[in-house]
């Protein structure tokens, strides 16, 4: 994706749309492309951690299946379950409940989805080296807030999103200020990528852009920042 500087920009705002439109839901379990049933090792047998609603990434090394059991936030989190109240009105609506194997799939994709991220994300050190600075200019970055990073363990990773060649993504410092401290990572990461109905141009028929392809058409980061600030 190129840089644009030469020519201003304007911008619009998208009218949103008063027709009603059919929504459509696709049940994760479409998702699933393979279903294989192993014995569990005896090791893991008495481990009460892992009985009933356990779920786990499997990567294909070789001939070998490696398994990594994971915690199972959605299930766990017991403020988030719906009172009887609450399930009869959804009812009544016509949603149907959720699963639990439905919550195990959507669970194993949220978990998986997180770890691309950390993988294509870059180290403190590797940031430094792209764009000529010391690592400790990165971790000062990251303290006030004009680069956006994650935390695993006591290790910075920094989604490669905010980065073009070899400079930081025009205007970023503005919007990854503004980004609530309490949302998650792979939140943000969707939502640069995401377009969205109020960052439109006359120069791209008044398309939606994604908060990234705003920045780097060189409109105002002002702009992105607000929607920033609202998520």
């Amino acid at each position: 994706m190129g840089m644009k500087t030469s020519r201003r920009r304007t911008r619009t705002i998208a009218p949103r749309s008063t027709h009603s439109r059919p929504l459509t839901w696709q049940s994760p379990l479409a998702a699933v492309a393979y279903q294989v049933e192993i014995p569990l090792p005896s090791t893991l047998k008495k481990d009460p951690s892992l009985e009933g609603r356990s779920v786990a990434l499997v990567d294909v090394e070789g001939n070998h299946l490696k398994l990594r059991f994971l915690r199972s936030c959605l299930f766990e989190d017991k403020d988030s379950t719906l009172t009887a109240p609450e399930q009869a009105a959804l009812a009544k609506g016509g949603v149907k409940p959720v699963s639990d194997e439905h919550l195990k799939v959507v669970d194993a994709q949220v978990a998986s989805a997180y770890q691309q991220l950390c993988t294509s994300s870059l180290s403190v050190e590797a940031v430094a080296r792209r764009l000529g600075v010391n690592a400790s200019r990165i971790r000062q970055r990251l303290a006030n807030r004009s680069l956006y990073g994650l935390k695993e363990g006591n290790t910075w990773l920094l989604p490669a999103f905010q980065f073009y060649a070899k400079t930081v993504v025009p205007g970023l410092e503005v919007v990854a200020r503004k980004l609530p401290a309490d949302i998650s990572a792979l939140a943000v990461a969707r939502w640069f990528s995401t377009p969205n109905p109020d960052l439109t141009t006359r120069d791209d028929d008044e398309r939606p852009l994604t908060p990234l392809e705003w920045l780097l058409g060189g409109n105002p980061p002002e702009a992105a920042a607000e929607l920033a600030a609202a998520l």
